[in-house]
């Protein structure tokens, strides 16, 4: 009997013993054990993050666009600034720092990169830069050679920084057929294909594919100059069914990141970036220039595209619609340059500052107000009360340091963790200093 016993007991310890080190090996915290000792091997299931993170071969200056099996391309990560390119953060896009949250997010290809520019030169720059303070922080998810299949491919990616608005810049120079490409010849994308008669093979192709071919110069009468390619262009918005699915893909994307950002609470708001072409034709029909069938052609059809582009971006639900078309038109007819000499078709930094104003002045009353004042921070069961000032965010130890530094006495607004979260974080109220942490320190 007491041999059973004995037997039992030893059963028991040993189950419970047995228990114990599972427990230890699978929620060391539940027990008190530190998570760090945990051991871990390396498999499938559980990828090792800072090796996909820090990859040797993509330091340096070397091949700067980089390939991709979801983005087909994507830019090099940590690109320092070389001529107008860069610097680019460890996610390759052009900015000096990944932040924790952004107030803005921007999303396009090279017209929202910034090339021909440097970055401060570039619209979402100049755009923080008209807004001012108001703008909190602007974070730049743009990468040249995407299209809209990326745009929205980025935006689910954009809602991690929880963006108070985000803008996506859609251009008629490339966009249709480049979106054509991705969704019928990436199968991934599949799902996005408007039309199943066409198949990759239907892209339309130019006649001559010379970097001379249906180039125009032109020196206008205040010495403006700038080269044309209109039959470059005009291949993503002449009549063509490669072209139409192209243009239904931009909308269907509109569509689907409308839903998302409603989804998560985000303002969305869309911009279509026109050609340069498109730009200056006003002020080549004033100056009565004689010009080429591919011009004409590609001013008529781009003009209609982008009206009803436009109109499918303005009827997609909780999303806006801002024109730069026309200020850009309008700033053309000085004898400013908004485009290089050359044949290249992206914006100078005058160009790309007309659609960083274009922006700013439909963006500001979008933007909640600042923090400024005394707050408390519910963190679950527990507050905390705190002070913004022009300095950055203080906390007080006790109501008696609050009252002290000429607070009265009430409720106080709640204020979250995303709304100071950009902040300087200055520390803990220790003096008592009404001038600097009083109400005075707070009248705008």
């Amino acid at each position: 009997m007491k041999k059973d016993w004995l037997l039992a007991l030893g059963v028991v310890v040993v189950t419970v013993m047995a228990a114990v080190g599972l427990l230890r090996w699978l929620a060391p915290g539940l027990l008190g054990g530190p998570a760090d000792l945990q051991l871990v091997q390396l498999d499938e299931k559980l990828p090792a993050y800072y090796r996909g993170v820090f990859q040797p071969e993509h330091l340096g200056i070397g091949e700067y666009l980089l390939k991709d099996p979801l983005t087909r391309i994507r830019a090099r990560p940590l690109f320092p600034r070389f001529m107008n390119l860069g610097p680019n953060d460890i996610l390759g896009f052009r900015n000096n720092s990944v932040p924790v949250a952004a107030d803005i997010i921007t999303i396009g290809d090279s017209m929202t990169y910034g090339n021909n520019a440097v970055m401060e030169h570039n619209w979402p720059s100049q755009l923080h830069a008209v807004l001012g303070r108001d703008a909190g922080s602007v974070y730049n998810m743009a990468t040249g050679g995407w299209a809209a299949v990326q745009y929205l491919d980025m935006l689910n990616n954009a809602v991690a920084f929880e963006p108070r608005v985000v803008i996506i810049a859609f251009y008629t120079g490339n966009d249709p057929l480049e979106s054509f490409q991705m969704v019928y010849g990436n199968q991934h994308w599949q799902h996005l294909i408007p039309d199943a008669t066409l198949g990759p093979e239907d892209v339309p192709g130019l006649q001559d594919s010379s970097p001379e071919a249906g180039q125009w110069a032109v020196t206008f009468a205040d010495g403006v100059q700038t080269v044309f390619t209109p039959a470059l262009r005009l291949a993503s918005n002449r009549e063509h069914p490669a072209v139409r699915a192209g243009y239904n893909i931009v909308a269907e994307v509109a569509r689907q990141a409308g839903a998302l950002a409603q989804q998560h609470g985000i303002r969305l708001l869309f911009t279509i970036i026109p050609t340069k072409e498109l730009v200056y034709a006003p002020k080549v029909a004033r100056e009565q220039l004689t010009v080429p069938q591919d011009y004409s052609a590609l001013v008529e059809a781009e003009q209609q595209n982008i009206e009803q582009l436009a109109n499918s971006l303005r009827a997609v639900p909780g999303a806006g619609y801002i024109d730069v078309l026309a200020p850009l038109q309008t700033a053309a007819l000085g004898a400013a340059p908004l485009y290089p000499e050359i044949e290249n078709g992206h914006p100078v930094a005058a160009g790309y500052a007309v659609i960083g104003r274009a922006l700013a002045a439909n963006i500001g009353g979008l933007l909640p107000t600042p923090p400024l004042g005394l707050y408390t921070l519910v963190r679950e069961d527990d507050y905390q009360v705190l002070l913004v000032n022009r300095e950055g965010v203080w906390y007080f130890n006790s109501f008696d340091d609050v009252e002290s530094n000429g607070w009265p006495a009430g409720v106080l607004p709640e204020i979250g963790l995303r709304d100071i979260v950009n902040l300087p974080h200055r520390g803990t109220v220790t003096t008592i200093d009404p001038q600097r942490f009083g109400p005075a320190c707070c009248t705008q």
